[in-house]
């Protein structure tokens, strides 16, 4: 095994195993004392997208009310948030037509919650999850580093490898055209219908970057993907198959390098926390960064998940799981909806 790849496992096992005593009392999250909000960090490289209309009506779901947003007018800071200490989530989150969110406990359970306060295990005996995914049947897709395979959960909890021998799978995203792909190291694509795993994008052969999270951008025609390595965002340009063009080009950098997540909101922004600086970062359609949480180990979110305005969960705010306090989930309102709620493919709307 090469020294990269040792080295790489080493701090595989420092990021996804929390060390922090899970029984502790958790803390409150002072986002005013704690945390720093709304620094520039930095310039990203050329490139990005319009970054999506000028604002909109907001809401994703069928019961909660739509809201007003402002592209043009982005939050300076999150002014409103709380720790849902009674929902469980490790390193992905999701949301059911039902109103709960579902996550894993970090222990050996997949959990469901209310937003009013009500938790029930859904399916017990989950022993490792990554990023989670809702499948078209309703039921789940996970993917476990452990086991190194993709699963499927069916709506009546019966459990279906899918995919294996992945060498370090965690970050999932549906792409429009029906796949899922996977963030390995390599970018994979996965076809749900037939089965077949294949790899659009490698590694370097150096091994100065793995892919770790991933998401595409309002018009689908660039996946971007947060890496391993030195904080680098990539832009891999697509042509109407989803199939790249050219080379990975680097988006922006963050003063970071293990880049947990890679969600866009519906004004073009991607939202992308950071292992490495426990930070959560908005980079705009320039590749320009802010710091808009910035806190201690214990308290990162490792993910980020819209609600989506069934239930209570709010459309205008993100969800997070926290991994090193008991694995809770945190709410920061942003003011802002998913970009999946304005998301185009060859400039046609679809939902995924």
């Amino acid at each position: 095994m090469s020294t990269a790849r040792t080295a790489l496992l080493a701090l595989a096992a420092c990021a996804c195993a929390p060390t922090l005593d899970k029984d502790a009392p958790a803390k409150d999250v002072d986002l005013t004392d704690d945390v720093g909000i709304g620094s520039d960090d930095g310039d990203g490289a050329d490139g990005g997208e319009d970054g999506g209309e000028d604002g909109g009506d907001g809401g994703t779901g069928d019961d909660g009310p739509a809201f007003e947003y402002d592209c043009d007018a982005p939050i300076d800071e999150v002014v409103e948030h709380q720790v849902l200490d009674w929902a469980r989530g490790y390193h992905g989150l999701l949301f059911d037509d039902e109103g709960q969110i579902l996550g894993w406990d970090g222990r050996n359970a997949m959990v469901h919650a209310t937003y009013d306060g009500e938790s029930s295990t859904w399916l017990p005996g989950i022993s490792n999850s990554e990023q989670l995914l809702r499948a078209m049947d309703g039921g789940v897709y996970y993917m476990s580093s452990e086991r190194s395979t993709l699963f499927h959960i069916t709506p009546e909890g019966a459990e279906t490898a899918v995919a294996s021998g992945f060498y370090y799978g965690y970050g999932l995203t549906w792409g429009p055209d029906g796949n899922i792909y996977i963030a390995d190291g390599d970018v994979q694509r996965f076809n749900p219908e037939t089965g077949e795993l294949t790899v659009i994008v490698s590694k370097p052969r150096d091994e100065s970057w793995w892919s770790h999270s991933l998401g595409f951008n309002l018009d689908s025609t660039v996946l971007y993907v947060g890496t391993i390595g030195s904080g680098q965002i990539l832009e891999i340009a697509l042509d109407d198959n989803l199939d790249p063009v050219g080379e990975p080009e680097v988006f922006a950098w963050l003063p970071g390098g293990w880049l947990d997540a890679m969600e866009m909101d519906a004004c073009g922004n991607l939202w992308v926390p950071d292992y490495y600086s426990s930070t959560l970062f908005r980079v705009d359609p320039e590749g320009n960064s802010t710091a808009m949480v910035d806190i201690s180990e214990r308290l990162y979110g490792h993910g980020v998940a819209w609600g989506n305005n069934v239930g209570g969960w709010r459309p205008d705010a993100i969800y997070q799981p926290l991994p090193y306090n008991r694995n809770e989930v945190r709410e920061l309102v942003i003011g802002v909806p998913d970009g999946r709620t304005v998301r185009t493919w060859k400039g046609e709307r679809f939902s995924l």
